[in-house]
């Protein structure tokens, strides 16, 4: 065993990693899960150092500044773990970011107001992205089966003569209506002793 093969072997494990890493990534809101999750971290922050020797935190015993970044991190994360409530925890992060407007240190001097509704929008707005391996304009098997079962969408069968009517322009049909120029009208035949009048004519005798 060569010293190419062990290196081989790991880079193989870290591209494998790294693909399934983005595989996954596409199939949830990533980055409005993490901006989420850093909006409360930042604000959180800010409830833990002074600025000038002052420290800001509000409600009962600075109860608000660890509920606040709780509710994002908590939010951010289950934007990521399931997607198919995205828009529940979207709505949620978005109203406590601008509860923490007045609540939690300006949002963490708006910094964390920034992040946490730049991240709730981006998880609303997420949509997963389409299966490549069904067509858009496939038609499934089960409804071709019953349109040809049924007949739906067929079109009538047409017999010769239809057919030849429908293909005749209004020109020929007038032509074929109307008699023929300097054609004799049809007259009853003249008998034995008939002339062409049609009456009788009286034989001579010798």
């Amino acid at each position: 065993m060569t010293a190419a093969e062990p290196q081989n072997a790991r880079s193989g494990r870290l591209r494998q990693a790294r693909s399934g890493f983005r595989r996954w990534r596409w199939t949830r809101p990533f980055w409005g899960g993490l901006l989420t999750a850093l909006a409360g971290l930042e604000i959180f922050g800010t409830t833990q150092m002074s600025l000038a020797g002052l420290s800001f935190q509000s409600g009962p015993t600075g109860f608000l500044s660890w509920l606040v970044p709780a509710i994002l991190v908590t939010c951010g994360l289950l934007m990521w773990f399931k997607p198919q409530h995205r828009m529940l925890y979207a709505v949620v992060a978005a109203v406590t970011t601008l509860f923490s407007l007045i609540g939690v240190n300006l949002g963490g001097f708006f910094v964390g107001l920034i992040l946490g509704l730049v991240g709730s929008a981006l998880g609303a707005g997420w949509v997963p992205a389409p299966d490549p391996t069904t067509a858009p304009n496939e038609e499934p098997a089960g409804d071709r089966t019953t349109h040809e079962s049924t007949g739906d969408g067929a079109e009538p069968e047409e017999s010769p003569g239809h057919r030849a009517v429908l293909s005749e322009s209004p020109d020929e049909a007038t032509m074929r209506n109307e008699p023929r120029a300097g054609a004799e009208p049809d007259l009853p035949t003249a008998g034995p002793g008939r002339g062409r009048s049609g009456t009788s004519r009286p034989s001579s005798t010798s």
